[in-house]
């Protein structure tokens, strides 16, 4: 089973990629460009992580959202 932990969401959030998203890819969690990844592969992108959480991602926010993002995975 593939896990989404703290340190991917907060990977998401100080990436250098402009366009970056959180995807699962052979079943590890990457943070990659989204030109580099196919769109059924994302789970969550860095525009909508600063539009839910701001600029800034407290621990305690990247743990819960990292959980849900878990269970968004297909088995």
């Amino acid at each position: 089973m593939t896990t989404i932990t703290a340190d991917h969401v907060r990977g998401l959030a100080r990436s250098d990629y402009a366009d970056a998203v959180l995807a699962v890819i052979d079943g590890e969690p990457v943070v990659v460009s989204a030109v580099d990844v196919d769109p059924a592969d994302v789970l969550y992108t860095r525009p909508d992580l600063v539009n839910e959480f701001g600029p800034e991602i407290t621990d305690i926010e990247a743990e819960v959202l990292a959980s849900g993002l878990t269970a968004r995975i297909p088995d």
